[in-house]
């Protein structure tokens, strides 16, 4: 299993609640800034409410985010990355490509391709890059 972990410049706790109803999934993990060990708060002074891990577990996988430490190169989203869906359950794929297409930009929609029976590409809301698919007849 491979799982995502994503990075963001203080909306992390945005980016959960939405792809928490993207996936219809359950409450994430979410530890803050101001849960570090006291030694260790020091450093990230002001952050107290960011976040930094959370885990959000789809019937998909794991998608794990965080906030940046402020002073880093901000990580855009990832343009040469591509995070893929793939679940036998249509319903499922395509209630999350509806979600993330709401508020994103369809790329490609949902159809019948050579290699998938349904697979859509799509950015969402917050600049990620997504491809949802149903497994190919020879996957299954």
């Amino acid at each position: 299993m491979i799982d995502v972990y994503l990075n963001f410049g203080g909306n992390t706790a945005e980016a959960l609640a939405y792809y928490q109803k993207a996936f219809n999934a359950p409450d994430p993990y979410v530890m803050r800034f101001s849960q570090m060990p006291q030694e260790d708060q020091a450093q990230s002074k002001g952050m107290e409410n960011l976040v930094i891990y959370s885990n959000l577990k789809t019937y998909a996988g794991d998608i794990m985010m965080s906030d940046e430490m402020p002073g880093q190169i901000p990580t855009p989203p990832g343009s040469s990355v591509w995070i893929t869906v793939t679940h036998d359950e249509e319903d499922r794929i395509r209630g999350t490509f509806e979600f993330l297409a709401r508020d994103g930009e369809i790329l490609m929609p949902l159809e019948p391709t050579f290699f998938s029976p349904l697979y859509g590409q799509l950015r969402d809301k917050f600049g990620f890059h997504w491809m949802l698919m149903l497994p190919s007849p020879m996957e299954a």
